[in-house]
């Protein structure tokens, strides 16, 4: 079908691109009247084939909006994905982005929802009502930070309506707080034009320059000791500086402001906690704090930061360790960036605990790290 291998090609083109997504973040749907094909949960848009998109009766998808679900969040959400999945039409076997009944509601025939690092330097900063107000006006809806699945749904169900009943027409441009956008169109260009737009308006009259991101192998007696005591666990490690790195690890102060999750996507990758270690630490002390920081938040750390020096990864195999650096390295430029907008939003602990709660995202925790679904 046409429409699927451009709905193919636009995924790989934001894919592909680190600025736009990471790992399994982000996805993509082309609807008819009768069918949407969305990206599988967990499957990343870099380099997406047919194989990687699921077809979905539209029919049954919208029993979804006339559903009645349990009270309870856990349930809820089991519930619509039962729901969900039962609507798959081909292939039964992977499971459709959270966000479909997100993108079945947009009436474009395309929808490429990513977590650009520039949107999101605005999306998770202390101004960003304010700065969208002024910078799109009526060009785009933003929805302020709202649990994902079927409250998120709802919401964005509510507000579309109220957006149409006010401009008479589907917004093409969804901002989502300490999450990404939306972007919908009847055509692939459309969709560039409005990402380029996008771009341009965020970029207007800040500075978005930032440190130098390519990075070195980093050593010190510290993450010498991070290596044995992770090596004797099975766990795998890696230590690295750069200039955005040195930046955020120079003081207490700025390590605070990467010291919590952003978005969803962080929690899934690098879990929400991170293990902050004090100038000319003890090496001594690193098994001790390890030991620590499992018991009081229930896993290993993935992300040590050694103020006066680098970022430690520590994963249980090689792909993760590439993932959580990328997310991480990542994490820290949205912190850079939103400087220029009134300075960084984290999630609070109790969005934070409804992710870490979810099947939704321990489902893509696996997929992400190769092990079966």
């Amino acid at each position: 079908m046409e429409n699927l291998d451009r709905l193919i090609g636009i995924s790989c083109h934001y894919g592909d691109n680190p600025a736009y997504v990471i790992a399994g973040g982000g996805n993509t749907s082309y609807k008819d009247k009768d069918t949407i094909w969305i990206k599988a949960s967990g499957i990343p848009l870099a380099g997406i084939g047919r194989d990687g998109f699921v077809a979905i009766s539209r029919d049954r998808l919208s029993l979804i909006e006339s559903g009645v679900f349990s009270e309870n969040a856990a349930e809820r959400e089991e519930q619509v994905k039962v729901l969900m999945n039962s609507a798959i039409i081909s292939p039964k076997n992977l499971r459709p982005s959270v966000e479909t009944s997100l993108h079945n509601l947009i009436g474009y025939a395309f929808v490429v929802h990513t977590h650009p690092t520039l949107v999101n330097g605005l999306m998770c900063a202390n101004d960003v009502l304010a700065e969208v107000e002024q910078r799109f006006g009526r060009e785009a809806l933003m929805v302020e930070y709202t649990d994902p699945g079927y409250i998120l749904f709802k919401k964005l169900r509510e507000r579309i309506t109220d957006y149409i009943a006010d401009h008479g027409h589907t917004p093409q441009i969804i901002f989502l707080q300490n999450h990404g956008v939306f972007v919908a169109a009847d055509t692939v260009e459309e969709i560039n034009r409005l990402y380029t737009e996008i771009n341009q308006k965020i970029s207007q009259g800040k500075d978005i320059s930032m440190p130098s991101c390519e990075t070195t192998a980093y050593e010190s007696p510290v993450t010498e000791e991070i290596v044995r005591y992770s090596s004797l666990r099975s766990l795998c490690s890696r230590s690295l500086n750069c200039d955005l790195i040195g930046y955020f690890t120079a003081n207490r102060v700025t390590m605070d402001t990467v010291s919590g999750p952003f978005s969803p996507d962080i929690i899934v990758y690098c879990k929400s906690s991170y293990l902050l270690l004090e100038r000319n630490m003890d090496p001594d002390r690193v098994s001790g704090l390890f030991e620590r920081f499992e018991k009081q938040n229930g896993y290993f750390p993935r992300v040590i930061l050694e103020e006066g020096g680098g970022l430690t990864i520590v994963e249980e195999n090689i792909r993760s360790l590439q993932t959580v650096e990328e997310v991480f390295l990542d994490l820290m430029k949205i912190s850079y960036l939103s400087r220029q907008f009134g300075g960084p939003h984290f999630m609070t602990p109790g969005q934070i605990r409804f992710i870490d709660n979810w099947e939704v995202e321990h489902y893509r925790r696996k997929v992400a790290k190769g092990e079966q679904g």
